[in-house]
């Protein structure tokens, strides 16, 4: 396993589905010049989600093989589908970019906290529960779908407790804007300019 140096950083981002974690961290991690270490999945793409940018969708067969291989620092099953991290993935990024995000649900965020430690910042990105479910509707999901992610909505909420941060999402410039603040501010030291 990767051991992590000094400076090198992974930052989690999780949260219910639909509270805009994804969105949240892809612009933090822009406006940071940070990279996102990308899960592998089995589940097929939703019609908004792009392979190799949001997973990387793989058949049963590969995911299976590269479980077999030990490629994978983290597995988990959701509703019928495997998702997994790849260590070497983690270790490249880290090398080449000192600082990097993944996008997560709460167990994901916890295996990798107790695999690296405090080199692992989780940021839960939050939004009520009636204000997830337009999102995800709004989103063109599934009824089916919709229900089988609000049927997980209080045990994600409840997973907020744990991280180190939190911020609710109303306003996606305002989430983004104090949740970059407090990244650059605390860990990153990047000195970007308020222009406030």
């Amino acid at each position: 396993m990767y051991e992590l140096k000094d400076k090198e950083l992974i930052f989690v981002f999780t949260g219910p589905n639909g509270a805009g974690r994804r969105t949240v961290a892809q612009m933090s991690g822009s406006t940071l010049g940070m990279r996102q270490v990308i899960s592998y999945t089995t589940r097929t793409p939703r019609s908004s989600e792009v392979d190799g940018q949001d997973y990387h969708f793989v058949s049963k067969e590969q995911f299976a093989q590269a479980e077999g291989d030990k490629a994978f620092v983290e597995v988990i099953e959701i509703d019928g589908n495997r998702y997994g991290i790849k260590g070497a993935d983690v270790a490249e990024m880290l090398q080449a970019h000192g600082a990097v995000y993944l996008i997560l649900n709460r167990y994901g965020a916890e295996t990798l906290k107790s695999i690296y430690g405090d080199r692992v910042v989780r940021i839960f990105i939050y939004a009520d529960r009636e204000t997830v479910l337009k999102r995800e509707q709004e989103r063109g999901d599934s009824q089916e779908l919709i229900n089988r992610y609000m049927s997980h909505f209080e045990e994600e909420m409840a997973y907020k407790e744990s991280c180190e941060h939190a911020f609710e999402n109303t306003d996606l410039a305002h989430t983004v804007f104090d949740l970059t603040k407090v990244l650059d501010d605390r860990y990153l030291h990047r000195k970007l300019l308020d222009l406030d």
